[in-house]
C-alpha cells in the first residue's frame, strides 16, 4: 500500500484529528479534497491559493494521484499520526505544523490598488457591487450596533451566489479579514453561522475561521503588505486565481471595509480651551456661554462635515468655580456639595449646551450624525502623591482672615494666589482610567459625535472591595484628555486653545512659531523652559505623550482645526522633519 508523506498541516488540524479519528470524504477538486467529521472539515490538497488555517499540504502529482483512487463518502480513519484510506495512507509524523492567524494591526491601504473591473460570482464588477443599494447597507452594518439591522443585511448576504463557497460568504471573509468590524457585528454573524443552516459546510467552515481571525496565508500576506505599505498587485492577481470567483469576491469585500475605514476619517479627540465657553473678563452668564459653545460647536461641526469621528472634552474651571461660590454663598439655606458632585454640576450643564448647539449645526448642514453627552468618571489612585500637596486653586478669592478662618473650621488647605487673594487648594492626582471607553467607541463607530471626560472626569477612587467613590480633588483636564486619547485609539489628539501655533521666546523680539515638530526635537523644547507651567506647559506635555505612540498631536485655534487636521495649520507634533518659521 503506497505511504504518501505530507509536506504540512495547520495546527488546527492536528488537534481536529486527536479528537476525532473517523473521516468521509466530502467533496473532491482539482486540486484537492475535503474530509468531514461532525461539523469539522479538513482540506487535503496542494498550496495553490495558499495553505489554509484547516488543510494539510501534499506535492501536486500526489494529489493528482489521490483523488483518482478517492469517491464521495469513504472513509479515512486516523490512528497513530497517519489517516488510513484502503488504498494509501498519508503520513503526518514529523511534518511541520503551522498557524494561519492574523494579528491585527494599523494598516495604511490604497484604494486605487483595489479598483478593479473583475467581475464577481454575482454577475457585477467589484466597482458596480461596491455602488449597490444592498452593498451600502452592509457597509453601515460592518460598525453598526444595531442587532437587527445587522441580521437582517447578514441574511441577505450569507450564502447568495452559487459553488460551494457562495459570494456574499467570500465578501464576509474579506471584510473580516480587515477586521474593523463592530462587536455586534461579529455576534450576530458568529450566531447566525452557529444555530441556522443558510450556507454550504465549506463556507461555513471558511467564516468559522475568519471569525477566529484564520485566513489562507495568501490573505494573511495581503493584510500584512496593507500593513508595511508594500506593493500589493501580485498577492491580489494571485488571491483573483482562487476558485471560480472566491478570490474576486473575497477582495470586493476587502474593498467595502478599506473604502468605509478610509471613508470615516480620522478619529480626533478635541481638547476645547476655557475660551470655548466663557471668555476672559466675561460675566459667566447662561446667555454668554451658550453663545460661546454655539461659535465653538460651528466649528466642531466643520470637523464632523469634513468626515472625521469626533470625541469632544472641555474644560470646566470657572464653571466649577461658579458652583463653589454658589455652595458658599447659599451654605445657610442649602447643604453644600462635595467637589465630585460639583464637577458632575458643570458637566451635565455644559453637555447640555454644546450636545443642544452641536445638533442644531449639523441639522443645519444637513449631516446625519447624532451627538451624545456621557456623565464621565475619571479614576484616580488613592495613594497618588497629590493627595499629601494639594496645589489646584478653585473658588473663589479670600482675604488672608477668612482663609485662615475656612482652613480652621473645614480643615481646609489654603494658599495665595498670583497676589490675587487665597483660593482653597485641592489634590490634582493623576487620571489612571477613563470609565465608559468602551461604550465612547460604540458610539463613535455608529456616526455619533460623543462629548466626554468634561473638565477631567468626575474624580473617584475605587476601594478594596471594588466600588467606586468619589474624591475632593480636580484632576487636569489636557492630561485627562490624553488618557481619553489614549483609550479610545484615536489618530489625532487636537488641543484647541486661543492661539494658532505654539511659539518659542513667545512675546519676545525673537519669537518663532513651531508648525511641524518631531517628538525628540519638542521634549528639548520643553526642558529648555519655553512653555509656562501654568498655560501652554501641560498642553505640551500632553501632546508631547500622545505624539509618543506614533501619532499626531495638534495644538491649534479653534478657527483652524479643520486646516490643522489636513496638515496646513496649527503646531503638530509627529515623528516628522520640524518647520519652525520666524
Amino acid at each position: 500500500m503506497p505511504i504518501i508523506k505530507a509536506l504540512s498541516m495547520a495546527q488546527n488540524v492536528a488537534n481536529l484529528l486527536a479528537n476525532r479519528k473517523v473521516w468521509r470524504v466530502h467533496s473532491i477538486f482539482t486540486n484537492g479534497f475535503n474530509l468531514e467529521c461532525e461539523e469539522e472539515r479538513i482540506f487535503i490538497g496542494t498550496a495553490k491559493n495558499g495553505r489554509l488555517p484547516f488543510a494539510i499540504q501534499l506535492t501536486h502529482n500526489d494529489v493528482s494521484a489521490l483523488i483518482a483512487q478517492i469517491q464521495i463518502n469513504e472513509v479515512f480513519q486516523f490512528d497513530a499520526g497517519i489517516l488510513f484510506h484502503p488504498n494509501f495512507q498519508i503520513k503526518l509524523v514529523g511534518i511541520e505544523q503551522y498557524i494561519c492567524k492574523r494579528e491585527k494591526a494599523d494598516i495604511h491601504p490604497s484604494p486605487l490598488s483595489l479598483t478593479t473591473e473583475k467581475k464577481t460570482g454575482l454577475d457585477i464588477s467589484i466597482s458596480e457591487w461596491l455602488m449597490q443599494p444592498k452593498t451600502h447597507d452592509l457597509a453601515k452594518a460592518i460598525k453598526s450596533t444595531d442587532a437587527v439591522f445587522i441580521e437582517q443585511t447578514l441574511r441577505y448576504f450569507i450564502g447568495r451566489g452559487n459553488g460551494l463557497t457562495p459570494s456574499g460568504d467570500d465578501m464576509l471573509v474579506g471584510i473580516l479579514l480587515i477586521g474593523k468590524v463592530s462587536v455586534p457585528f461579529k455576534a450576530v454573524l458568529t450566531k447566525l453561522i452557529e444555530t441556522e443552516i443558510l450556507t454550504t459546510d465549506i463556507s461555513l467552515t471558511y467564516l468559522k475561521y475568519a471569525l477566529q481571525d484564520e485566513f489562507s496565508e495568501l490573505l494573511i500576506a495581503l493584510y500584512k503588505a496593507f500593513q508595511t505599505g508594500a506593493e500589493t498587485k501580485k498577492i491580489i492577481e494571485q488571491i483573483y486565481q482562487s476558485g471560480h470567483t472566491s478570490g474576486i469576491d473575497t477582495i470586493a469585500g476587502v474593498a467595502l471595509a478599506i473604502e468605509e475605514e478610509i471613508s470615516m476619517g480620522k478619529r480626533v479627540v478635541i481638547a476645547l480651551g476655557g475660551n470655548a465657553i466663557l471668555q476672559p473678563n466675561q460675566e459667566a452668564t447662561f446667555e454668554n456661554q451658550l453663545k460661546n459653545v454655539e461659535d465653538s460647536c460651528a466649528k466642531i461641526a466643520e470637523i464632523t462635515e469634513a468626515g472625521h469621528k469626533v470625541i469632544v472634552t472641555h474644560g470646566n474651571g470657572p464653571q466649577v468655580g461658579n458652583i463653589l461660590r454658589q455652595n458658599e454663598e447659599a451654605k445657610e439655606y442649602v447643604p453644600a456639595l462635595p467637589i465630585d458632585a460639583c464637577s458632575a454640576e458643570s458637566q451635565g450643564f455644559i453637555g447640555y449646551m454644546m450636545e443642544q448647539s452641536l445638533k442644531n449645526e449639523l441639522a443645519r448642514k444637513k449631516i446625519p450624525t447624532n451627538v451624545i453627552t456621557l456623565l464621565t468618571q475619571t479614576e484616580v489612585s488613592a495613594s497618588d502623591p497629590a493627595f499629601q500637596s494639594p496645589s489646584k486653586p478653585i473658588g473663589v478669592f479670600y482675604t488672608r482672615e477668612e482663609a485662615v478662618e475656612l482652613s480652621a473650621e473645614k480643615g481646609w488647605e489654603m494658599a495665595e494666589d498670583a497676589g490675587r487673594g487665597y483660593r482653597r487648594v485641592v489634590p490634582s492626582p493623576q487620571p489612571q482610567k477613563i470609565h465608559g471607553v468602551e461604550a465612547i467607541k460604540q458610539l463613535v463607530a455608529t456616526d455619533t459625535v460623543v462629548i466626554s471626560t468634561g473638565g477631567g472626569g468626575i474624580p473617584v477612587v475605587q476601594n478594596e472591595e471594588g466600588d467606586l467613590k468619589g474624591v475632593e480633588a480636580v484632576i487636569d483636564k489636557d492630561r485627562s484628555a490624553l488618557r481619553l486619547s489614549e483609550q479610545v485609539e484615536a489618530d489625532v489628539f487636537m488641543i484647541l486653545t486661543d492661539v494658532s501655533n505654539v511659539y518659542l521666546h513667545f512675546g519676545e523680539p525673537n519669537q518663532q512659531k513651531l508648525e511641524g515638530v518631531p517628538v525628540k526635537e519638542a521634549k528639548e523644547y520643553m526642558t529648555e523652559g519655553h512653555f509656562a507651567d501654568g498655560s501652554m506647559g501641560p498642553k505640551m506635555e500632553a501632546a508631547i505623550a500622545f505624539a509618543e505612540s506614533g501619532k499626531e498631536a495638534i495644538i491649534c485655534s479653534l478657527d483652524a482645526a479643520v486646516e490643522a487636521l489636513a496638515g496646513r495649520a496649527g503646531t503638530r507634533i509627529m515623528p516628522e522633519k520640524s518647520t519652525v518659521n520666524a
